[in-house]
């Protein structure tokens, strides 16, 4: 069973398409959805499958395999390679006369950043609570830094996600805004919400690295006033140290509600857009934080967010200046005081944009688009096989 596993997990997976194409592209992500069909708890499934589609109308046969792969790949074969992790890095690895053309896709914040400012939340929840908790950061192998030698890069988020790689390397970076899993109806949430209610109730929805998350913040600022709710869902069980480094304001707080995870195609999920006017992130270092697009591109909310998080509040959303808990609470007085009809034009800003900006249809597009730019623009490098008609880059 372990061996039909490991077999089925790290093959390469060939021609999803059956195009028969000529030339072949080797996306380097996830191969789950390919294998066993989407499910909603990540937005990197459907993502795979955008990009392979985008792969296959620019004219690549489009072979897959997941990106922590440790088995021999014959990366002679193909005249693109598209991804990250091991399986894309190892190509620069091995010795070779000519190299396919290369696209990073960049899933997170940069890494040595993101490295770097978890470790500071940790050292500061260590200078409050006396507890080091680095179950609850995220920190990240940093790779063999293939920024510097990729033909491309791709980036999820806006220019706060893109501004460190256009530092580090001279690459063309495109920044690609991600999309939401449309579950709901916006209008129909907002047409159900009573604000009277709802402007005092805060849905805190992510996934693990808590503290990079920043819901310590959100707890400790919430008990400073107690007049206001804030509804937790995510999988705490599994860092359990922190939730008994928080215990009492996990449990003991009665504005504080522990929901447990919080499941798209559930009714829960709809009754905590209708109940909640808001949704906060204190992260230090996202890439556009799919848990607040999926929140806000369903129901409208309103964000409360860092800039770390990558996603534009132009007009609408409030911004949470610092990782700090003071930062946290002078963005949550600032929201909690808006007049009611504030409140309104804001949710329906909220739900406009997102559902402009952050549309499965606009992440596909851009994708395509960054894609055949890359393969436009710079040729690589190569040795003695160099492709008719191309260049090696100087």
């Amino acid at each position: 069973m372990l061996i039909q596993f490991w077999n089925r997990k790290h093959r390469i997976l060939q021609d999803h398409f059956q195009s028969g194409f000529g030339r072949r592209a080797l996306l380097c992500y996830v191969n789950r959805p390919f294998i066993k069909g989407v499910n909603f708890k990540h937005n990197n499934q459907i993502e795979a499958l955008e990009i392979a589609q985008a792969l296959h109308e620019l004219g690549y046969q489009v072979d897959v395999v997941n990106y922590d792969n440790p088995m021999a790949i014959d990366y002679a074969r193909y005249d693109v390679m598209f991804g990250s992790g091991p399986a894309f890095e190892n190509l620069f690895l091995k010795e070779a006369t000519r190299l396919p053309r290369t696209i990073l896709y960049h899933c997170g914040a940069y890494i040595p950043l993101s490295n770097a400012a978890s470790l500071r939340r940790l050292e500061a929840v260590y200078r409050r609570r006396g507890v080091w908790l680095p179950g609850s950061a995220r920190l990240t192998n940093a790779g063999i830094g293939t920024e510097q030698v990729v033909d491309g890069l791709i980036v999820l988020g806006n220019e706060v996600a893109a501004a460190p790689f256009r530092a580090l390397t001279p690459r063309p970076v495109h920044e690609i805004p991600l999309f939401f899993h449309q579950m709901v109806d916006a209008d129909d949430i907002i047409r159900a919400r009573d604000l009277s209610q709802a402007r005092r109730h805060f849905i805190w929805f992510s996934g693990s690295g808590l503290v990079h998350k920043g819901l310590d913040l959100a707890l400790e600022a919430f008990a400073r006033h107690p007049e206001l709710h804030l509804h937790v869902f995510g999988d705490l069980e599994g860092e359990a140290p922190f939730v008994r480094t928080f215990q009492h304001e996990l449990q003991e707080l009665p504005n504080v509600h522990v929901e447990g995870f919080l499941h798209l195609q559930s009714p829960a999920f709809r009754a905590a857009l209708v109940d909640s006017a808001f949704t906060i992130c204190a992260s230090c270092a996202e890439a556009c934080t799919s848990a607040v697009l999926n929140i806000c591109g369903n129901g409208g909310n309103i964000p409360l967010l860092t800039r770390n998080c990558a996603i534009d509040l132009r007009d609408f959303g409030v911004l949470i200046g610092d990782t700090t808990i003071e930062a946290v609470e002078a963005a949550l007085v600032e929201a909690s005081s808006l007049s009611e009809a504030e409140l309104d034009r804001r949710q329906r800003s909220s739900a406009a944009f997102f559902r402009e900006a952050h549309s499965l249809e606009r992440y596909h597009q851009r994708m395509k688009g960054a894609i055949q730019a890359v393969l436009d623009g710079e040729a690589p490098r190569e040795g003695s096989g160099i492709h008719p008609g191309r260049q090696p880059l100087v």
